[in-house]
């Protein structure tokens, strides 16, 4: 015997809206950068780039799983890296001890042969925010190592007006995922 539900809504049991569903994705946000975008060559630190995306989650058991696709280059001989950082704080980054070394989310070195080339990372993390609040998720870039580089995205390092070159579009996308 099959069996066939159709309904025109789902409430909560209290009828004030959508029921929570422990596992299931509730929302979906996403945030696009249709533009190219270079961080700043005078500076060493991470700054925010256009590329971000809010998320008010339901309930504070929920999770927000980010993922996304960053189209980026670098000048030739340098290092590029990403974060993603959550209301303007870092999360989800590497526990060891770093020295001198840098944490991020993605890191690149730029070859010599490559400067023609837009890297493709992707972003998969799993945030535990704990929070009914908005959450803004931004995309962070950086060339800690050195001043005079630049972290570039959807463009390559050269940008002359040549049918190689391309601009691309990056993403981030925030789901709230019932706890």
């Amino acid at each position: 015997m099959t069996s066939i539900l159709k309904v025109d809504n789902l409430q909560d049991a209290s009828g004030t809206g959508t029921p929570y569903i422990t596992g299931a994705v509730l929302q979906v946000k996403q945030g696009i950068l249709t533009t190219k975008w270079a961080s700043s060559a005078s500076s060493t630190a991470f700054e925010d780039t256009p590329l971000a995306v809010t998320i008010t989650p339901q309930s504070t058991s929920s999770k927000i799983l980010i993922t996304g696709m960053i189209n980026f280059s670098g000048e030739s001989g340098s290092h590029v890296d990403f974060k993603v950082v959550r209301n303007g704080a870092d999360f989800l980054l590497s526990t060891d001890t770093i020295q001198n070394r840098t944490k991020s989310h993605i890191h690149y070195h730029v070859p010599a042969d490559q400067v023609y080339q837009i890297q493709t990372a992707p972003l998969n993390l799993l945030d535990e925010p704990s929070s009914t609040s908005a959450l803004t998720y931004t995309l962070q870039a950086g060339t800690p190592h050195f001043t005079g580089y630049q972290a570039l995205l959807n463009q390559v390092a050269t940008d002359a007006d040549y049918a190689y070159n391309a601009y691309t579009v990056s993403t981030i996308t925030a789901m709230e995922i019932g706890g």
